[in-house]
């Protein structure tokens, strides 16, 4: 023990170097941006989209691509979960603002639940994103498996559970089954198969049951708004 360690004298604490926050910043960056062009453009196409295509810009899976790909576009983990979140809070903000600019009526009281939606989804989109690029072993099978989950989750608990329309069912369980072929040798298929499943059961359940309770048959593209 040095003499120093004796007499209570301990190293300080290094600060933060600035180049630390670089990958956080640019993240965040990328997350807002790709947000903001999503956001914006579902409001602005929406209108003019008839069935059985007008579901693609009112539903959750294409937005929580867009939090996956922030999360993919970021070198680190940290920084990805904080993309996707920020990618679909600034997904949910542009679109408001956007409907408002151009008139379109929608259900602004809905606001709060959409971004505590955005919250919760966000993280776990952006983290699929880097697992899907960056990641190894179980996390590059979550991150893999992330956007067949969703759609085929979709596919089955909104358009099938709750507002029963069965061409929307199809498209979206049709994209998600050609997602999960593209990425079924990204990693060992029965981690991608697993995962999958599981987002699945999850997914259709919160597209489901739980939509149900909150707004009904309000959203999903087959009834007008969000």
């Amino acid at each position: 023990m040095t003499s120093d360690k004796l007499i209570g004298i301990t190293e300080p604490v290094r600060p933060r170097r600035p180049a630390d926050a670089v990958p956080l910043a640019i993240g965040v960056l990328i997350g807002a941006l790709i947000g903001a062009l999503i956001g914006t453009a579902t409001a602005v196409v929406q209108p003019h989209l008839g069935l059985p295509w007008s579901p693609l810009v009112n539903s959750a899976s294409p937005w929580l691509l867009g939090g996956f790909a922030a999360g993919a576009l970021a070198r680190r983990q940290g920084p990805a979960v904080a993309a996707g979140l920020l990618a679909c809070v600034v997904e949910v903000r542009a679109y408001y603002s956007t409907a408002t600019a151009i008139a379109m009526p929608v259900d602004h009281h809905l606001v709060p639940f959409w971004l505590a939606c955005a919250a919760v989804g966000g993280p776990v989109a952006g983290l699929a994103g880097w697992g899907w690029r960056q990641g190894t072993g179980p996390l590059r099978a979550y991150g893999a498996a992330f956007p067949a989950g969703t759609f085929i989750a979709e596919a089955v608990g909104a358009y099938g559970l709750r507002l029963h329309y069965h061409p929307a069912a199809a498209l979206f369980g049709l994209i998600g089954v050609a997602l999960l072929f593209l990425q079924i040798r990204h990693a060992p298929w029965p981690d991608i198969l697993t995962w999958t499943a599981a987002f699945v059961v999850a997914g259709a359940i919160v597209y489901g049951p739980l939509l149900d309770v909150v707004v009904g048959t309000a959203s999903g593209g087959v009834t007008f708004g969000p």
